[in-house]
């Protein structure tokens, strides 16, 4: 399976002035340093949870026999299919019919056998506003405990056990 980002998401989920907020910070002297590690701690959050938190347009390409049934897209939630392809044994894409790929609770549901498919697809919340609360705040803290390496509040990450962002998104499911 391969994932390729064909329009990137544009934005982030939470603002630099949330993170400021949060964060207790008063100067605007790290306003660059927060927005790269907004980014940052949003690449990690997507990668770990399967997640896209903003809207993007994304290519997924299944190799080898599959179908008929239910294929997971490697990035939730999905809000529709574009485009659908059916590959050949050689790897030729032929375009499929809307009735032999379709949308089923957030998954790709296959009609029939195929030997490969590439999908393209827009996933992310349609908006800043509908991304959970938890999500947006894993970010923030994630954002913090970077600031705090970087700052040397935090020696022994070993001893800290997994990042708190972490342990709070372990939950998340596809």
């Amino acid at each position: 399976m391969a994932l390729e980002i064909l329009v990137p998401p544009v934005g982030e989920p939470v603002s630099v002035l949330e993170v400021r907020a949060y964060l207790r910070i008063g100067s605007e002297g790290d306003d660059a340093i927060l927005a790269l590690l907004i980014g940052a701690a949003r690449e990690a959050f997507e990668v770990r949870t399967g997640r896209a938190l903003i809207t993007r347009q994304l290519r997924q390409t299944f190799l080898g026999p599959m179908g008929p049934g239910i294929v997971v897209p490697g990035a939730s939630p999905v809000q529709a299919i574009l485009t659908a392809s059916v590959l050949d044994e050689k790897g030729v894409p032929t375009p499929a019919t809307s009735e032999l790929v379709r949308l089923l609770d957030g998954k790709f549901n296959i009609s029939q056998t195929v030997f490969g498919l590439v999908v393209d697809y827009r996933a992310g919340y349609a908006t800043a506003a509908q991304i959970p609360q938890a999500f947006k705040l894993a970010i923030i803290e994630a954002v913090g405990e970077a600031l705090a390496r970087r700052d040397g509040l935090t020696t022994d990450l070993k001893a800290l056990g997994p990042a708190l962002w972490d342990r709070n998104i372990q939950g998340v499911k596809l």
